[in-house]
Order: structure tokens, then sequence, then C-alpha cells
């Protein structure tokens, strides 16, 4: 790794409270200071949920909160694993052969250990560097994104991990390359995930959040309107992918529905068809002629397992085992149109936010600006931009709600305040708990945040106004992976 654009950035290690803090739990664990430092951030996704998997472009922008592993190189072939937070076990491995690494079993809250992650990372880059490794690495983490939140905190630990121990054994990776590396490790722990995680956990740039198409990974940069602030608010509902089988679920349904929707009368099935935007191309229909597909050939609201199967011509045990993954095979019962549906009008309005956007800043070009501003000619078509943007959020919520079904009450409680404050907003990650993000004028922000925090923290959950700032935040596109060390 160097200092090329296209590789993870390498600087000096900042100072700071953080680092020092981590720093002086490294010594006083290890008896010496760190080599170097990797930071990973997390991420807030502004609009297309549950599409990358699908093989369809997302928008999402890399957050301010952050995993950083201090890392130390050691001779013997060891892992030294310890956390800031206490209560996270330490724990210390040799480095096996990556087909030998067990990623497996569950804590006593049903989710995976938390140092399954670790091992994620670690396994990947091992697969990587066909078992080569220089040196042994004590790590120690430190983490301010909120745990079970939709902010990416396990892809950011995965990420980090794998980037640290790269980065232990003189690996040259560019950010593509790391990011589909880093997408593979954490389906070791069983979530069939798109990659979205970490392709902006590495490609994201300050101030600017990016169109991230797949086949190949490549990132674009969004500007967004200069007076559009996002307000992250979580749940309190707390939601681990890796612990039930709902994600994978939504997942083999579009592979489903994928495979159902490239049949008709003269086709047989096309096994390598497994995306919904691959039917999309190989039928070469634009994607409101597929929503109207999606309702001509899957017009039920469910079809049984038997159904599935008569359509595809294929046995239960070959669904079993060529279709279902080891937690989805005892589900009987498949929402087909209704997932479809959602994967296809949530790529349009990926679309329809790319556009205002672009044609938002095309404005500020003409214009003349030079100080990142937009000239509006009234403040009328200020809150135009912002309103149409977060139309397509409102919108997105209510597919990811009605069709897709991976929401929750307290979710859906945070979107209805906003609503009532005139501030779109839209569930973000996987769902089933975890945050919002909301699209707010930044006059607006505070009176905002205030008002989330009276009437969802302190009325709804009975939480302590002080104790309620903590679970609500602006943010802004913040950088990407880097690599601190001495030089």
């Amino acid at each position: 790794m160097s200092g090329n654009s296209d590789q993870v950035p390498i600087t000096n290690i900042p100072s700071g409270e953080r680092i020092e803090k981590l720093s002086e739990h490294f010594y006083n664990e290890f008896g010496c200071q760190p080599d170097f430092f990797a930071r990973v951030p997390g991420r807030v996704n502004l609009i297309g949920e549950h599409i990358d998997y699908c093989g369809y472009p997302v928008l999402p922008m890399a957050l301010e909160q952050d995993i950083i592993v201090a890392a130390g190189f050691m001779q013997e072939h060891k892992i030294n694993l310890r956390n800031t937070n206490c209560k996270y076990d330490k724990i210390d491995f040799e480095i096996k052969p990556y087909s030998e690494m067990i990623i497996e079993g569950l804590g006593s809250d049903g989710k995976p250990f938390w140092y399954n992650y670790v091992l994620c990372g670690i396994k990947g880059a091992l697969e990587h560097l066909d078992n080569k490794v220089i040196n042994g690495v004590k790590l120690f983490i430190d983490g301010n994104i909120p745990p079970a939140s939709g902010l990416s905190s396990s892809s950011a630990l995965v990420s980090a991990v794998c980037l640290a121990f790269l980065y232990a054994q003189k690996a040259v990776l560019n950010k593509i390359e790391i990011a589909s590396l880093c997408a593979n490790c954490e389906r070791y722990i069983g979530t069939q995930g798109g990659g979205m995680d970490q392709a902006i956990a590495f490609l994201a740039e300050k101030y600017c959040a990016q169109y991230i198409t797949w086949n190949p990974l490549k990132a674009t940069k969004v500007m967004l309107p200069e007076n559009a602030s996002f307000v992250v608010a979580h749940s309190l509902a707390e939601v681990n992918k890796a612990a039930t089988n709902d994600y994978n679920n939504r997942v083999i349904e579009c592979r489903l529905a994928a495979k159902i929707l490239t049949l008709d009368s003269h086709t047989k099935i096309d096994h390598d068809i497994i995306t919904l935007s691959q039917v999309q191309k190989l039928l070469n229909k634009s994607l409101e002629e597929m929503v109207n597909l999606v309702h001509n050939r899957l017009p039920k609201d469910s079809y049984a397992k038997t159904e599935v199967c008569e359509m595809l011509d294929i046995t239960e045990e070959e669904m079993d085992n060529f279709y279902l993954t080891p937690n989805t095979r005892h589900l009987h019962e498949f929402k087909l149109k209704q997932r479809a549906l959602h994967v296809y009008e949530e790529a349009l309005r990926v679309e329809a936010f790319r556009e205002i956007c672009s044609e938002t800043s095309m404005n500020r070009k003409r214009n003349g600006s030079t100080n990142g501003e937009i000239t509006y000619s009234t403040d009328g078509d200020r809150a135009d931009v912002l309103s149409n943007l977060g139309e397509q959020m409102s919108k997105s919520h209510e597919s990811l709600k009605s069709l897709y079904e991976c929401s929750h009450k307290n979710l859906d409680l945070l979107v209805d305040i906003s609503k009532k404050l005139n501030v779109h907003s839209r569930l973000t990650g996987a769902g089933w708990g975890g945050c919002i993000v909301a699209l707010c004028p930044k006059e607006k922000v505070k009176e905002y945040i205030a008002k989330v925090e009276d009437e969802f923290y302190v009325k709804h959950c009975k939480i302590d106004k002080a104790k309620a700032k903590s679970f609500v935040f602006a943010t802004s596109p913040n950088y990407g992976a880097v690599i601190y060390t001495k030089k």
C-alpha cells in the first residue's frame, strides 16, 4: 500500500484524545506502543435498501463514527485480540490455514461472538494471501459506531481487521480489491450481503455521497445539496443480521423471484441467473417494465415451497441444497411478488435521487459558484430540491415497511414523528431495528433533533433528556478507510 489514490491512504498517526487513549490501552496490555492503526468508518445509506445483493446501485455515505484498530507486529504467528469495551473477552489464537478456521458459535443473546467478526477478516485475508504470513499481530479494537444500529458496525470491524492484517503482511491491494475481499469475508459468518458496506468503507470521500455500482465495482461522487443535513436517530431496537434468518430470507426470496421471472412457456430455468438485475438485463426491459412484469408473472401474495418447486421443476431436496441457505431451509412460504416489486421500485428511486442531486450540482456550476454554495432564485427552489429528495426517502420507507416487511414499530414511530415536523425520513440499514436517516434543512436541524428527543426518547421511551442526546445526531459525508503509521 502506498500514497496512490487508488490505494488505501497511509498517513501520519494523528493526535487526539481517542488515539492517545487507545495507545495507552495497548501499552498497558502489551508493554509497547502500536506500530500502526487501521481506521474504517461506519456508513449510512441514504437510499437504495436491500438492492445491492440484487445487483442494483446504492447511494451511501461514510460516517464520522468508525472502528479503529491499534496494531503491533510480533514474530509468533499468533493473534492477540483485545477490545477497549471490557464486556468483550480477551482472545488469543494461533494463525492457522484459512481452511482450518472455524467461525461458529452464538452468545447467550443469540448473536455471534464478537470475535467471530475478527476471525472473518483474518480468514479472508489468509485466503487472499494463500496462507503466506510474515508477522503475527497484536490487535486492540476501539469503536464508536453504535452496535446493531444499521450503521455497519460489524462490517467496519471485519474490514478494519482485514486491512490491519494485510498491512502487517505487507500486502498491496487497491481500494476496489480490498472492498471486494472484505465483502466476501463477512459472508463467512453466514450473512449473504451485497457489498455496499465494504464498498463505501473504502471508496468514500469527504463532502459527498457515492453512487455505487457492481460488476465491476465502481463509485461515482454524488454532490448533495449544500443546505441538506442528514440526521441519524436510533430506534433503540437492536438487530443483528447474523442472529436471525430474516435477512437471508429476503435474499433467497429475491433469488427465487429472479429464477421464476426468467421463465415462460418456451424457456427452461437459467441457472446462471441469481439476481433481479440480471433478469432485467436478460429481458432487455426498463425498470418500469420489470414492475409490470412482476405483477403479471407473480400475481399471488404468497407462494408455498411446493409451488415454487413446481414452477422451477425441481424437488424440495434440490431446492434445499441449491437455492436455500442452512438457516432458510425450514421456510415453507415465500413472498416473491412483494420483494421483487420493492427491489425494482427502489432501484428507480435511487436513480431519481441521484438525478435530482446531479441537476442541483449542475445548477451550482452554471451559477458560477466558487465556494460550493448553490444559488437559488427563490427560497422555494431550495425547498423543492429537499422536498423532492425527501419524497424518494419517504416512499422508500413505506416500501420497506409494506413490501419488504423489514421495518419495526419504533422505526415507524420515528418516521411518523418526523413527518409531523415536515421532515422526510426512512429506515437505513437492514431494518428490523437500528436507525432512521432524516433529510433536514440545515437551519432546522437543532429544532428537529430537540423535537425527536422529546417526542420519541423522553415521552415514548421514557429516557432521560440528557441520555437521549446520545441516540440522535446530525452527520455529513466523511472519508473512507486509512492506515495511520509512524513516518
